[in-house]
């Protein structure tokens, strides 16, 4: 039932699964009790182990468990994704309703953030030089630039459809690290309570004692806070996919398709050298040609997008060298977050999907155990058992 209510689209969904594929007919009702009752149990093992990290002396915390082997290199990812929470609002009138997000903005009536992190074992070479100089042909090929820069930053250039070869271009790169074991880490929590989550799972895997270590994500304030608070020793990275789309939007500001072209095709070169400043040079003299942009100018105004690329770049910059990180045989993209986080929000994002609070939780709990390579839940699952009094528990009535 566990299984079921974490795989499937719906509670419903789960129900016909298991009529169909196991020939046993329990309602939805029983499979959502049953799914969230584990899952709470999930977060509240959870709870305790990052209580018992946190109780460790700072020096224990700087290093591995001893019976741990440290990867050859420790990779962590963080981002969020988005699902909705029924809250005292749910079911006033628009007009009646207080802010929803965390920033205090109205944008949105029930969509709430979630936080995911990723936490890999990774294998890879070192290299004196840096093992692939040359952008790889998915970054420089018109098409599937455009569809990429149109996914992550809804960034559209008037131009010619995709080529006809773009779907076949593929990111793979020479020296690229190959991932190993990745252990998913998911909650509705805050960034006070998720910060030390992610913390104690990666030294629950040994990550303290690699001799590599990298943290990447995307431009978010929070994820570099993150970073500095728990993960100071690990290399910080910028993904890069989001630095490129913002040099693929400055490209293309005030410029057709056929004008921006070689201009993105040198700075996307110049970004995957790592050599960021000679392309803050030509931004800052096409900001002059341009001007710069008025207070609450529009997002698609030229000089606004030039304006955000420079204050983007400049920021992070110290993250972008490119060509350091690939030699040293480091990520330089969120790519497995990103897709992780799609996977999850694959059983708790909808339109039409509302969850509470603690429900939100203990299925973003599965979900992290079920795609996590550790496989946490067979040993729960032993444990569970071995704790077994024979007595049974009533939920009294509130």
């Amino acid at each position: 039932m566990v299984y079921a209510g974490t795989h499937a689209t719906s509670f419903r969904q789960a129900e016909q699964d298991l009529k169909e594929l196991a020939e046993a007919k329990i309602s939805g009702q029983r499979i959502a009790r049953a799914a969230k009752g584990i899952g709470q149990e999930r977060v509240q093992e959870r709870e305790a182990e990052v209580e018992r990290w946190e109780a460790l002396p700072l020096p224990e915390q700087q290093t591995s468990p001893k019976d741990r082997t440290s990867p050859p290199v420790a990779c962590v990812e963080m981002d969020g994704g988005r699902m909705q929470i029924r809250d005292e609002a749910f079911g006033k009138p628009r007009s009646e309703q207080e802010p929803s997000d965390e920033n205090g903005s109205a944008k949105a009536r029930f969509w709430r953030e979630t936080k995911v992190g990723c936490l890999m074992s990774l294998a890879s070479e070192v290299s004196e030089e840096d093992p692939c100089p040359e952008i790889p042909r998915v970054f420089v090929d018109p098409g599937k630039i455009r569809q990429i820069a149109r996914e992550i930053k809804g960034v559209c250039v008037q131009g010619e459809e995709r080529s006809a070869g773009s779907e076949a271009v593929s990111a793979d790169r020479a020296g690229q690290p190959e991932v190993l074991v990745r252990t998913v880490v998911a909650t509705r929590e805050k960034l006070d309570v998720f910060g030390p989550l992610l913390a104690a799972a990666a030294w629950a895997r040994g990550f303290a004692a690699a001799r590599r270590k990298a943290f990447v994500g995307d431009g978010q304030e929070a994820n570099w806070s993150v970073h500095q608070k728990y993960f100071s020793r690990y290399t910080a990275i910028l993904d890069f996919v989001h630095a490129i789309c913002y040099v693929f939007a400055a490209a293309f500001a005030g410029r057709s398709l056929r004008e921006g072209w070689p201009v993105y095709c040198r700075w996307a070169q110049w970004t995957w050298s790592g050599e960021v400043e000679k392309v803050l040079e030509e931004l800052r003299q096409r900001q002059q040609e341009l001007g710069l942009p008025e207070e609450n100018e529009a997002e698609e105004s030229p000089r606004k997008k030039v304006a955000d690329t420079i204050r983007y770049l400049q920021n992070q910059k110290p993250r972008m060298k490119y060509d350091e990180y690939r030699g040293q045989g480091l990520p330089i993209t969120s790519s497995h977050i990103e897709s992780t986080i799609k996977q999850i929000n694959r059983r708790v994002k909808g339109s039409e999907k509302f969850w509470s609070e603690g429900g939100a939780d203990a299925l973003l709990q599965l979900s992290a155990d079920y795609l996590s390579d550790t496989e946490p839940l067979p040993t729960f699952w032993r444990r569970r058992q071995e704790n077994v009094t024979g007595q049974r528990h009533y939920q009294t009535a509130q």
